[in-house]
């Protein structure tokens, strides 16, 4: 997705279909590792790799098969690409980053659904963080540009079978799953348009936006309002539009169809990416038209979420409703917005677990609190959570971004630095970012210099999947000003 330039625009990419692309850094950072990372079988990675039975798996075998969460193999791409060609399954990749609060969120609470688990008997489960430099070769394979995006892929040729970008139910992701082994078996006549939207999602996965679209086309000319995964064409149209920098047609085809979407998240995800398209036209009547069909769908949304939500999906639903209403200078309406979504997710993290799992909700309780011009309590909460999680980078992240917002420099910048230390990829680099900033606001030139340089070497060190040619760019133009060169290249 193409970064826009507003406040709205970019608080949508954060919102759209999950985290979006590159959250800017501090309480939209990475949570810890150990933050629902084997969805729900904890110390099951090194037995899932070797294929022995976890603790998890002998617990199913028992009472209840049944009844136990799917376990995934983590960061093991070929192990798991392997395992699904010997025993001759699909392969289903959850790749997510650990600072995305809706990665959390399918992690904790739909991944584990135990109604998932019989498609363990066809499917192989695997999980990749994106920002682990094991990851790079897959994303440069496979494109993403919202985090979580799951992928159904054969293993015996590495193909896209199907594509989900963003959250879902668990309802929504057994028959996506259920879809995609019918395509891979051949189970379904090849003229079912699943198969037509399976040739979609691969040309998505490869970044190919106008193959997608006339496929979408060629779809939405074959079905009609009663398939049931129409409202997959619909979203996948957009996003196509959106990144293929068509945002006119974006704007136009959004407004005509954000009233049909249903599901748990993509109503709203739908109306999240008009949004950002209709943000980035010129003042007209489509964009006018656009943002009102948005902002109707989203009140009503608030108003009666989809029974099938979560708790972090009606979240992002009001926090897309507060950032319009503030872009649009109703400052009641957003301040609403934001009192209502702290007390849902208030209560979620209260009946939490554990720590882990509340944490899920800790990057939209601070951008609230913040808003809402109790900073203190963000501040609080985050202090707390990095007492929990002590080995997290994300809230000591999360809590430098809210006291530099309350201008309290000097506790910012040591927060960012037990962040960057415990961070890694391109992660790191935005806490660095980050940290040249503080530097410079503190009048500190030289440690400024030194980070950006820090910055630089990083984005330059990063594997061609995971890099990123315009934040490398934008490193390096930072350092040229900082070493007062203009438009120089920067000395290294």
């Amino acid at each position: 997705m193409v970064r826009p330039r507003t406040f709205l625009a970019a608080l949508l990419v954060a919102l759209a279909a999950g985290c979006g692309t590159a959250p800017p850094p501090g309480p939209d950072a990475p949570t810890s590792a150990e933050a629902g990372r084997t969805n729900g079988a904890a110390g099951a990675n090194d037995a899932a790799k070797s294929g022995a039975p976890t603790k998890a798996e002998g617990a199913a075998a028992g009472k209840d098969a049944a009844g136990a969460p799917l376990v995934f193999i983590e960061d093991d791409l070929e192990g798991a690409m392997a395992r699904a060609r010997a025993e001759k399954k699909a392969l289903f990749i959850d790749a997510w980053a650990p600072w995305c609060h809706t990665c959390l969120s399918m992690k904790n609470y739909v991944l584990v659904d135990p109604a998932l688990r019989p498609l363990a008997d066809r499917v192989v489960f695997a999980a990749i963080d994106t920002d682990r430099p094991s990851s790079a070769a897959f994303l440069e394979r496979y494109k993403m540009t919202f985090w979580p995006t799951f992928f159904v892929i054969d293993p015996a040729k590495g193909d896209v079978v199907a594509y989900w970008p963003g959250a879902a139910s668990a309802r929504e992701m057994r028959g996506f799953i259920e879809d995609a082994v019918r395509v891979m078996d051949a189970s379904a006549p090849p003229s079912d348009p699943l198969y037509t939207l399976s040739q979609a999602s691969a040309a998505r996965a490869a970044g190919d936006h106008r193959k997608a679209l006339a496929l979408y086309d060629e779809l939405l000319a074959k079905v009609d309002a009663r398939w049931p995964r129409r409202d997959d064409v619909l979203a996948g149209k957009l996003s196509a539009l959106a990144g293929s920098g068509d945002v006119d047609g974006c704007a136009r085809f959004g407004a005509e169809h954000v009233d049909e979407i249903r599901g748990a998240a993509a109503p709203a995800d739908f109306a999240a990416v008009l949004l950002s398209c209709a943000s980035r036209l010129a003042k007209s009547s489509t964009q006018d038209l656009a943002r009102r069909k948005a902002m109707a769908r989203l009140e009503a949304l608030v108003a009666s979420p989809p029974p099938e939500s979560t708790v972090d999906d009606r979240a992002d639903a009001l926090a897309i409703l507060a950032g319009v209403k503030s872009e649009l200078g109703d400052a009641e309406g957003a301040r609403a917005a934001h009192e209502k979504r702290l007390v849902i997710m208030e209560k979620a993290a209260a009946e939490a677990k554990t720590p882990e799992i509340a944490a899920t909700y800790d990057y939209g309780r601070a951008i609230s609190y913040v808003a809402l011009g109790r900073g203190e309590q963000a501040v609080r909460m985050l202090e707390q959570r990095e007492r929990e999680m002590p080995k997290s980078y994300d809230p000591p992240a999360r809590l430098s971004n809210v006291l530099a917002k309350m201008g309290r420099l000097d506790a910012a910048l040591a927060a960012n630095g037990r962040a960057v230390a415990l961070s890694y990829g391109p992660r790191r680099l935005a806490y660095l970012k980050q940290r040249a900033e503080l530097q410079a606001k503190m009048g500190d030139k030289q440690g400024q210099i030194a980070t950006l340089r820090e910055e630089v070497a990083g984005h330059e060190a990063l594997g061609p999947g995971q890099r990123n040619e315009a934040a490398l760019a934008d490193a390096r133009r930072r350092l040229s000003e900082a070493l007062g060169e203009g438009n120089a290249a920067p000395k290294r």
